[in-house]
């Protein structure tokens, strides 16, 4: 009998511990709440914005470059966000799941980037939109929920109304969008140089102490990976972190 009440005792205070251990998972008075994941971690998510932040962001990816930027993150510690298309080769699938296994952002950047077409109208870009958010669901279990108009929220091909309506529509829809602040001037017909890349960056950038880097990810980008070291080894330099996107970072708008 005494041995059954000790080991009931033992249960109850476990069971206590349990819970004031969960009960710190939220704490009062700062408005932090972090829900356990089922590895019993903290998800993914985006804590207070240091002052000095840069937010690496690649476009039109995945590529036969990616797996070189993605060594590059891993190698130096950096979490970045990758708006992707639609990829339907086998190594392009593998490609989404390892941005995500190693811990990067995932968006939506339309799944077939034809500007004439997804501009057409709102209905155009949005169908292309829910292909490729209807792709990665089923290739990698996965629905982004931030996204980057291609040629950016105030490009020319499509006209304004049109782009006034796709924003008001994915807002509604959940969907948060980003454009950017410096770029590196490498979306050409030819494979840019890694130190102009990185030079390009730095002087758009100017003393901005939050940066959200513009660069590109197709089979051209050759240089991307060496272009990203040479970025990440520039601003560690100054003090900046690094981190990826998310609907809880204030986004960087054209308009």
């Amino acid at each position: 009998m005494y041995r059954t009440i000790k080991l009931r005792k033992k249960a109850l205070l476990w069971i206590a511990a349990a819970a004031a251990a969960a009960a710190l998972l939220f704490l009062p008075g700062t408005g932090a709440v972090f829900p356990v994941s089922s590895a019993g971690q903290p998800p993914a998510g985006q804590p207070i914005e240091p002052q000095k932040v840069v937010y690496l962001t690649y476009d039109d990816g995945p590529s036969k470059n990616t797996s070189e930027i993605l060594d590059v993150l891993k190698e130096e510690g950096v979490e970045a966000t990758f708006f992707v298309i639609g990829a339907t080769t086998d190594r392009g699938k593998a490609l989404y799941q390892r941005i995500l296994d190693e811990g990067h952002a995932m968006g939506l950047h339309t799944f077939t980037h034809e500007y004439g077409e997804i501009y057409a109208s709102a209905d155009a870009y949005l169908d292309d939109l829910a292909r490729l958010s209807a792709h990665l669901r089923e290739t990698v279990g996965y629905q982004p929920d931030i996204f980057r108009f291609p040629g950016g929220s105030n490009n020319a091909t499509a006209s304004p109304a049109v782009l006034k309506e796709i924003k008001e529509r994915t807002t509604k829809m959940g969907l948060c969008w980003f454009d950017w602040n410096t770029l590196g001037k490498d979306d050409h017909s030819w494979t840019s140089d890694a130190a102009d890349i990185c030079q390009n960056v730095i002087a758009a950038a100017g003393d901005k102490d939050r940066i959200v880097v513009l660069m590109h990810d197709d089979a051209l980008r050759t240089t991307a990976a060496a272009a990203t070291r040479q970025i990440i080894a520039h601003y560690r330099q100054k003090g900046y972190e690094f981190r990826k996107l998310s609907k809880d970072v204030e986004p960087v708008r054209f308009s």
